[in-house]
C-alpha cells in the first residue's frame, strides 16, 4: 500500500506497460481506460464496445517553468500512443508535442496509476485512476464516473510553477463508428465547488451517442474553457499551433468567447478545456482531482448483435444506471462528497484480498473483475443482468449470457449475488422451453424465444448455478419458486432422443457444449457436469421437500458416476467412447444434420483440460466428490504432465493463437496416446485463460499448490503488460467472461 492509502499489488516496469489499458468505469455503465503510460484510451462510453478509440482531444497536458528557466510543455503520455511507421507518419491531436517517459505502472484492480518523468524537468507525474468496486453494494459499484488524481513531485532544490490542463473534444454523438455532433452544447458547470464543464445535444434523440459528459475539477480557480478554438482557424493544425503558443506564453487556455450562450449549431468537435495552476515547492509535491462523469441512456441491441426483432419490439433500450440519475451532473453531484468513503471501502476489500493469498492468484482473481466494467456486461432498465460471452472491435461477441460460458465465473455469485440471480432468473423465465430444453443463449427482448439449441454442459451448469444461489443466499421460498423450472430441466435430459433417453445416468446422444460443437457418445466433460446437476438436484430436492425425486437423482448418479470411471477411466485420464446415435437426436441438441458414420471434432482418446470441470462447479456448491477420488488426482497429474507446456516451440496449433514462443500454457486436449481424430474437437490445440484458471482451481482443491501456482504464473506472464493487456484476456473476443472463473482461486 502507498502513503496516500491507494493499495499496490503489482508494479510493472516502464518497459511492461505498453498493452496497459486499466478500465475505469461501473458495473454496465461503459468505460474509458488508463493506459500504462498515463494516456486516457479506450472510451466506451456509448452503450457499445470499441477498444482502441479516443475523442480527438482527450489529453492531459503539463506546462512547467522551473524558477529562472523557460515554460516547457508535455503531454502526459508517452511515443508509445504514436505510429511512428504510419504513410504520413504519427497521426493525430497533438502528436507533435513534446511527450513523457514512463516510469512504470502500479495496480491492485481497480485501483491503478502510472508514473511519468522527463529527463529535461526535474519532475516526475501519476496520474491515478479510480471506480468504486465493492463486494455486496451493487449500486455503488455501478456509478459512472471515472476520478483522475494527478500528483506532480518537484524533484529539484527549486520552487517551480505548473499547470495541469485537460483537453477534451465535444464527441456527444461520435464514437468513431457513427457521427452526428449538430447542436453539440458545452456549458459551464460547477457541483460541490468543483468547477468545469457539461457536454450535451440542443435536444433529446434516442440514440446510444445521445447523452450528456461532465468534467470538473477540484480547484475552485480553476480557468474553464468552452471553446479555445474557433472552428475557422482550425485548418492546417491551427488550433495545435493555438494551443502551443498559448500554454507557453501565457499558461492556461481561455474560452476565446465566453459570452456566447453556445457554439453554434452546424459547429462540430468543439475544443474545451479546464486549467488548473499549481505551485509546486522545492522538493515538494500537489496534487489535483478530476471528475468525468457520463450519462447515455440509451443502447441500441441491434448495434450490439443481441437482437431478435419479433414482438414488434423497439431495439432500443434504457440502461438501468441512466434510471438513476437525470444527467451527468447528477452523477458528479451524488458522488463527489462519497469521494472518500467509496474509495476506503474499495480500498478495505482490495486489501483484504491481497492480504489473504499470493501475488499472481490475487493479480487475475482482480484483474478478471474488469470485464464486469467492460462493455461485454450491461443491464436493461428493469436491472436484468447480461452479457455477452465478449467484446469485438464495436459489437459484443457471442450474445444470450450463454449458460455454457457463464457457467465457469464465479465472480457475480460471491461479490454481487444481486446480478447473479438476475441473470438465473432471466434464463429460468424467458429461456426454458415446455419440455425441459433450455436455451443456453437468451434473446432479448426478453420473450422473443428465438434461440432454439440447447448445450448439455451449459443447462447442466445452470442447474448447478441455481443451488449455489440457494446456498450463498439460504433463500427457501427462492428456491421453492424455481425449483419446478430446475426439475423440468433435469428431466429434459430423459426426453426421447435427448442426452440420457435411456435413463442409466450416463449422457449418451448428441451433446452440445462449449466447444460450438457436439460431443457423440458418452464422454467426461457433459458426463461430470451431469452427475454435478444430479447432486445439486437431489440436494434442491431434499430442501423442499420432495424425497422420492432427490432418491431419483442419487439412484442415478450412483450408477453414472459408477459406469464412467469403470468404462471411461483409461488408468491416466477419462477420454471419449465415440458413437454414432442409434435414435434420432432431439432437435434442440444437435447442429450436425445429418449425422455422419463418423462425425468429426470428437474428443476421442484426448486429454481434456476440460474433462472433469463439472467438478470444479461441484466443489465451489460443496457438492463432494463426483467420481472416485484418486482417479481425481490421477486425471489431475495427468492433464499437468500432458497439457501444460512450458514453451510452444513443438506445439502445432491450427486454430486462433493465444499463446505463442517462448511462453508457457495449458493446450485444450493432448493427445499423449496417439489415436487423435483427423478433425479432432475445434479449439483442442489453443490455451483458454478461464480453463486455466479453471484447472487451477482444481489443482488447489486437491493439493497440487505447486502445479497450480506454475498454471497461474503462466497465465500472468503472458499478460505481462508488454505483450498483452494485464486487464483483458480475450478467448472469443476481449474481456472473456469464462476468464472471471479466476475469482475462484481466492474464494
Amino acid at each position: 500500500m502507498t502513503k496516500d492509502g491507494m493499495p499496490v499489488l503489482v508494479r510493472y516496469p516502464a518497459q511492461q506497460v505498453r498493452a496497459i489499458a486499466m478500465p475505469v468505469g461501473g458495473i454496465g455503465t461503459g468505460c474509458f481506460a488508463l493506459g500504462g503510460d498515463g494516456a486516457l484510451l479506450d472510451w466506451q462510453l456509448m452503450s457499445r464496445p470499441h477498444r482502441g478509440w479516443r475523442p480527438a482531444y482527450s489529453h492531459l497536458l503539463l506546462r512547467v517553468q522551473p524558477e529562472g528557466d523557460a515554460p516547457r510543455l508535455r503531454v502526459l503520455e508517452s511515443l508509445h500512443r504514436l505510429t511512428l511507421d504510419a504513410d504520413h507518419g504519427a497521426a493525430g491531436a497533438l502528436t507533435g508535442i513534446p511527450r513523457m517517459r514512463p516510469l512504470g505502472f502500479e495496480t491492485a484492480y481497480p485501483f491503478g496509476r502510472a508514473h511519468l518523468h522527463d529527463p529535461e524537468l526535474p519532475l516526475e507525474v501519476t496520474i491515478e485512476a479510480f471506480n468504486p468496486l465493492i463486494p455486496g453494494a451493487t449500486d455503488d459499484s455501478s456509478l459512472p464516473f471515472g476520478l483522475l488524481r494527478i500528483t506532480l513531485h518537484n524533484r529539484s532544490d527549486a520552487p517551480m510553477d505548473a499547470t495541469l490542463v485537460f483537453a477534451l473534444s465535444n464527441f456527444i454523438g461520435d464514437d468513431g463508428v457513427q457521427t452526428d455532433m449538430r447542436g453539440n452544447i458545452t456549458e459551464y458547470a460547477a457541483v460541490h465547488g468543483w468547477h468545469g464543464f457539461v457536454m450535451r445535444k440542443d435536444s433529446v434523440q434516442r440514440s446510444p451517442r445521445w447523452g450528456e459528459l461532465a468534467l470538473v475539477c477540484d480547484d475552485t480557480d480553476a480557468i474553464v474553457a468552452r471553446r479555445w478554438a474557433f472552428q475557422e482557424r482550425w485548418a492546417w493544425g491551427a488550433d495545435v499551433l493555438a494551443l502551443i503558443d498559448t500554454l507557453l506564453q501565457e499558461g492556461v487556455l481561455r474560452d476565446v468567447a465566453p459570452d456566447l450562450p453556445s457554439p453554434p449549431a452546424d459547429e462540430r468537435g468543439v475544443r474545451s478545456s479546464i486549467s488548473t495552476r499549481l505551485t509546486l515547492p522545492t522538493q515538494g509535491e500537489a496534487t489535483r482531482q478530476f471528475l468525468l462523469a457520463w450519462w447515455f441512456p440509451y443502447r441500441d441491441l441491434r448495434e450490439l448483435g443481441w437482437f431478435q426483432g419479433v414482438l414488434n419490439a423497439d431495439p432500443i433500450v434504457q440502461n438501468h444506471y441512466a434510471t438513476r440519475f437525470t444527467g451527468a451532473l447528477q452523477v458528479a453531484e451524488y458522488v463527489i462528497p462519497r469521494l472518500p468513503e467509496l474509495y476506503e471501502r474499495t480500498a478495505q476489500f482490495v486489501r483484504s484480498v491481497i492480504e489473504a493469498h499470493p501475488a499472481p492468484i490475487v493479480e487475475s482473481a482482480l484483474n478478471c473483475l474488469a470485464v464486469l466494467r467492460s462493455p461485454t456486461c450491461f443491464r436493461l432498465e428493469d436491472g436484468t443482468f447480461c452479457g455477452f460471452e465478449g467484446c469485438n472491435a464495436t459489437t459484443g461477441c457471442c450474445h444470450g449470457s450463454c449458460t455454457h460460458v457463464w457457467n465457469y465465473e464465479q465472480a457475480t455469485l460471491a461479490l454481487f449475488p444481486d446480478l447473479h440471480r438476475s441473470m438465473l432468473e432471466a434464463h429460468l423465465h424467458y429461456g426454458l422451453m415446455d419440455d425441459g430444453a433450455q436455451r443456453f443463449r437468451l434473446d432479448l427482448p426478453l420473450g422473443a424465444a428465438q434461440w432454439s439449441l440447447v448445450a448439455a454442459d451449459g443447462q447442466m451448469g445452470l442447474i448447478v448455478r441455481v443451488y449455489q444461489q440457494y446456498r450463498r443466499e439460504g433463500d427457501i421460498e427462492w428456491l421453492r419458486s424455481y425449483y419446478p423450472h430446475v426439475k423440468r430441466m433435469l428431466g429434459f435430459a430423459w426426453q426421447p432422443g435427448s442426452w440420457d433417453a435411456d435413463r442409466d445416468g450416463v449422457m449418451e446422444n448428441a451433446q452440445h457444449n462449449t466447444y460450438d460443437i457436439e460431443f457423440f457418445g458418452p464422454n467426461p466433460m457433459t458426463g461430470v457436469w451431469y452427475l454435478a446437476a444430479l447432486r445439486a438436484c437431489e440436494a434442491m430436492a431434499h430442501a423442499v421437500g420432495d424425497p422420492d425425486f432427490a432418491a431419483e437423482c442419487r439412484r442415478l448418479f450412483e450408477q453414472g458416476s459408477t459406469w464412467l470411471d469403470a468404462n471411461l477411466f483409461n488408468g491416466e485420464y477419462y477420454e471419449q467412447r465415440i458413437q454414432t446415435p442409434t435414435e434420432p437426436p432431439h432437435p434442440a441438441t444437435c447442429t450436425l444434420k445429418p449425422i455422419p458414420d463418423a462425425p468429426p471434432y470428437q474428443m476421442g482418446k484426448g486429454c481434456l483440460i476440460d474433462q472433469i470441470t463439472g467438478q470444479y462447479k461441484a466443489n465451489r456448491a460443496g457438492l463432494g466428490d463426483l467420481l472416485p477420488r484418486g482417479h481425481i488426482v490421477q486425471t489431475l497429474r495427468a492433464l499437468y504432465r500432458y497439457n501444460f507446456l512450458p514453451h510452444m516451440h513443438a506445439h502445432y496449433n491450427n486454430m486462433r493463437v493465444y499463446t505463442a514462443g517462448d511462453e508457457a500454457g495449458v493446450v485444450i486436449c493432448s493427445y499423449p496416446r496417439g489415436e487423435r481424430p483427423e478433425l479432432p474437437s475445434v479449439y483442442w490445440a489453443e490455451c483458454w485463460t478461464g480453463l486455466e484458471y479453471m484447472f487451477a482451481r482444481l489443482l488447489l482443491d486437491y493439493g497440487m499448490r505447486e502445479e497450480a501456482m506454475q498454471v497461474i504464473q503462466a497465465v500472468r506472464a503472458r499478460h505481462d503488460g508488454a505483450k498483452r493487456n494485464p486487464f483483458n484476456e480475450p478467448e472469443c473476443g476481449s474481456y472473456y467472461v469464462r476468464s472471471m472463473a479466476a475469482w475462484s482461486l481466492v474464494e
